[in-house]
């Protein structure tokens, strides 16, 4: 008799608020995935460390999300994933982070809250940046 009950709400919504359960179950799913991920990541680069074999260069996701987001010729020096990454822009000393998730959205994570997306990606970590003349 419940699964009848929840098919119904699925297709029709449920009550005066009209919440489809299907929704509120795709919300749960995405933070439980969000949470696998990230702690999936923590643990393949704390093993890997422990093995002695190098981490991980993830060098070109930090490319492809700064390329997603219109920054071109950018070049990566250093990638904290899944958290954020630091670059140098072409002919510019300034070095850079974005940030992919910030502190507050990791701290909303661990106490299983929903988090906005940070508004605010780039911020300018040093000018006269040793990292970016190297890379220049």
């Amino acid at each position: 008799m419940r699964e009848t009950n929840l098919s119904l709400a699925v297709t029709r919504g449920w009550g005066s608020r009209r919440t489809p359960i299907f929704l509120v179950r795709e919300q749960e799913s995405s933070l439980n995935i969000l949470k696998a991920t990230i702690i999936a990541a923590l643990l393949v680069s704390t093993t890997v460390g422990a093995t002695g074999l190098p981490p991980p260069d993830f060098s070109k996701w930090a490319s492809n999300t700064l390329q997603h987001d219109g920054i071109t010729g950018a070049q990566v020096v250093e990638t904290k994933y899944p958290f954020s990454f630091t670059y140098c822009l072409k002919d510019s000393l300034t070095l850079w982070r974005y940030d992919v998730m910030s502190t507050e959205q990791i701290a909303a994570l661990k106490e299983g809250r929903i988090a906005k997306p940070a508004t605010q990606k780039t911020v300018a970590v040093e000018r006269d940046s040793d990292s970016c003349k190297a890379a220049s």
